[in-house]
């Protein structure tokens, strides 16, 4: 049975999005499968699965394309 990871609330990191009405910072908590939760508000936006080489494998989430893409790529520039 594989053994259940966690999001890591200590190495959250913020990322500025400009939704269509405003632009606000959200909440990225990692885990160490390589899984995403992103968090505005204290509202669960989506998650988000990379693989080693940081491409986005998977996506769980309500978002218009556009915030999909600006989140891929911030959470990207994160971690280059």
């Amino acid at each position: 049975m594989r053994q259940q990871t966690g999001f890591l609330p200590e190495h959250q990191f913020h990322i500025l999005i400009n939704f269509s009405d405003d632009e606000r910072a959200v909440a990225v908590l990692p885990d160490e499968a390589g899984k995403f939760l992103v968090v505005d508000q204290g509202k669960i936006l989506g998650q988000f699965g990379y693989d080693k080489h940081l491409n986005c494998v998977s996506c769980q989430c309500e978002l218009d394309a556009a915030i999909v893409a600006q989140l891929n790529s911030e959470i990207r520039n994160h971690y280059s």
